[in-house]
């Protein structure tokens, strides 16, 4: 991954790019990293400021202040502002990256074969709620100015701290058994997920995405189906119904009604159904849970 001034062209597979056997990228400006994409290293990043949500294979979840993502190698990401937030809000992610394959001689140290389990072995990316992983944040954002043994040190301590929360850390399964697909392939699904992030308030049609990306609507819709396990219809239904909860949490939206409509729902019982299939509860429990007492 490179700094922003540097992301062209776009790639799927994205080096990360940087000297030693560690390397901190610091994103700060409007929006995040805005496409879809993976790369071979692991990553550990630290939502420092803002908050929107994290696609991670096929799976999309809020993400949020204090929170801190690990993310395993060659799983595809993309995280996404949330729109509700003021254009001049800024947002402030920290990224750790390192090569497990590179590292294999460091984690034989003996002293280190706790840490080396931890990574070797972790079953499905990972998050960190906000409430244990805030004691983190000083200690990231000082990673940016740190050189050498102090550099070093400072990672270590990340990797301790992570190892000493295993216990409340969160899975984010990706959706996806295995990412066996071509660079190529990644960035037709990149220009359908961007363009789905665009135009999700509109009437979208397979006709329309499938045009896009030069295929025909059957063609697409195998295409798509094979490469996230679900259709475009159910991808597109996700983000619309996540954007919801974005607007609904942070009373952006009068009423249900209108949220649905914000969303690109026709009707509000359409949006009602297909919420409660993806959230498993209804929009109004959904807000109640989220309110302040």
């Amino acid at each position: 991954m490179k700094n922003q001034e540097h992301r062209k062209p776009i790639e799927f597979t994205v080096p990360a790019h940087g000297e030693g056997a560690f390397y901190i990228m610091v994103d700060i400006g409007a929006d995040f990293y805005g496409y879809y994409h993976r790369h071979r290293e692991f990553q550990i990043s630290y939502v420092v400021k803002g908050k929107g949500s994290l696609m991670l294979g096929n799976l999309i979840r809020p993400c949020d202040k204090d929170e801190i993502f690990l993310v395993k190698p060659n799983e595809p990401h993309l995280f996404f502002k949330d729109e509700s937030l003021p254009d001049n809000d800024q947002i402030h992610i920290i990224h750790l990256f390192f090569s497990l394959d590179k590292l294999k001689p460091f984690f034989e140290m003996t002293e280190l074969q706790a840490v080396k389990n931890f990574f070797y072995n972790l079953d499905t990316s990972k998050s960190l709620p906000a409430t244990y992983a805030a004691a983190l944040k000083n200690l990231f954002i000082s990673l940016d100015a740190e050189e050498g043994v102090s550099k070093l040190l400072k990672v270590i301590d990340v990797f301790r701290f992570l190892l000493n929360q295993e216990q409340h850390l969160i899975s984010i399964y990706s959706g996806l058994n295995k990412v066996d697909f071509h660079d190529s392939d990644g960035l037709r699904i990149n220009s359908v997920i961007k363009y789905a992030l665009d135009n999700y308030r509109k009437n979208v049609t397979v006709d329309e995405v499938s045009t896009l990306i030069h295929m025909t609507p059957t063609a697409f819709c195998k295409f798509f189906k094979k490469h996230t396990k679900k259709t475009f219809v159910a991808f597109l239904n996700e983000i619309r119904i996540e954007k919801a909860c974005q607007l609904l949490v942070n009373k952006r939206a009068e009423n249900i009604s209108e949220a649905a409509y914000q969303c690109g729902f026709n009707t509000a019982v359409h949006f009602n159904r297909v919420f409660r299939s993806i959230m498993h509860i209804s929009p109004t429990q959904f807000i109640a849970a989220h309110t302040v007492k």
